[in-house]
């Protein structure tokens, strides 16, 4: 049996090493006194630790071997040739994409000058006849459904005032019979009344809500008919339509870019499908997709292992 003061102090030891493992995979030391179990978990995880260690620089490795195949492809043919062609497809693109940018941006600039003369087309088209005559009858329909509506706001909340308390009162008695575990006979009468109230509700609103939008309509068609008046403007007709003219302008200036830089990303990918295909890059790129692998089951090894270590430590105080 152990010294239970050493016990004691093992305890200690082994929970501020587990800390610090925690942090540099540093694995706890054997007690003064190990057991079979100890050693044999500690003889393990020291040996799965060895593992990872010379997996790690198997890694390190691998990765300057693919950086350096990476660099020795760049003199073979296939690469240098897809190279060329890059330089080749810049040097074409540059002129070009610098005219699209250039284009683009007065494109821009013509967007904005005509979306500003729509704005003045429209202010200069409240001053004509066909707009100020539908000005005037926009003001006259709202004079006149302005008491109309308040009557059949008025009506809707009477119907709300007269029937909405059945349905609050149904929904509260729902909520109490669920709550206390009514039977399932209750809760179907409840679910019923509920129902009946809300449909009564809603009967009570169809007249009255008929009633306001008759009485809305005038409003709203005369709203209608000045958007109307404004939108036929000739003035407004013409700098709308050279809005629209200077957008697909800068659209197909956009669509031009796109298209010029294209080859250039064309290029891009091919040279880089080249560097992926050079026979030493795949294979340093093999060899270290497969050592990466031992890595990471050798470190999912020494954690399990580790953990089983440190609970033997703690299970052995």
């Amino acid at each position: 049996m152990r010294n239970p003061n050493r016990c004691l102090i093992e305890v200690l030891e082994t929970r501020t090493l587990l800390s610090a493992s925690c942090v540099g995979g540093h694995i706890p030391p054997l007690p003064t006194h190990p057991t079979a179990i100890d050693q044999a978990a500690y003889t393990l995880a020291v040996g799965d630790q060895t593992t990872v260690q010379a997996d790690a620089k198997l890694v390190n490795s691998d990765q300057t071997a693919v950086a350096a195949a990476i660099k020795a492809s760049l003199t073979t043919t296939p690469v240098t040739t897809a190279q060329t062609a890059l330089t080749a497809a810049i040097a074409t693109a540059k002129p070009l994409v610098a005219a699209d940018l250039t284009t683009i941006k007065t494109d821009e600039k013509a967007v904005g000058t005509a979306s500003a003369a729509v704005q003045a087309a429209i202010r200069v088209s409240l001053t004509t006849t066909p707009v100020t005559t539908a000005q005037t009858a926009l003001t006259a329909a709202i004079a006149t459904a302005k008491p109309l509506l308040k009557v059949d706001n008025a009506a809707i909340q009477a119907v709300y005032k007269a029937d909405e308390p059945a349905v609050d009162a149904a929904e509260h008695q729902l909520q109490v019979d669920t709550h206390n575990g009514a039977s399932s006979t209750v809760i179907t009468s409840d679910q019923a009344a509920v129902a009946a109230a809300k449909a009564t509700l809603a009967a009570g609103l169809v007249g009255p809500d008929a009633q306001l939008e008759a009485d809305q309509a005038p409003v709203q068609a005369a709203q209608a008919a000045l958007q109307a008046a404004i939108s036929a403007d000739p003035g407004v007709t013409a700098a709308q339509t050279a809005l629209a003219n200077a957008k697909t302008a800068l659209a197909a200036a956009i669509t031009q870019l796109t298209n010029d830089e294209a080859p250039v990303g064309a290029a891009e990918t091919a040279l880089q499908a080249a560097i992926n295909a050079d026979p030493g890059v795949v294979a340093a790129k093999g060899t270290l997709a497969t050592n990466q692998a031992a890595l990471a089951a050798a470190n999912t090894k020494l954690q399990t292992d580790l953990a089983a270590y440190i609970a033997d430590l703690k299970a052995g105080i």
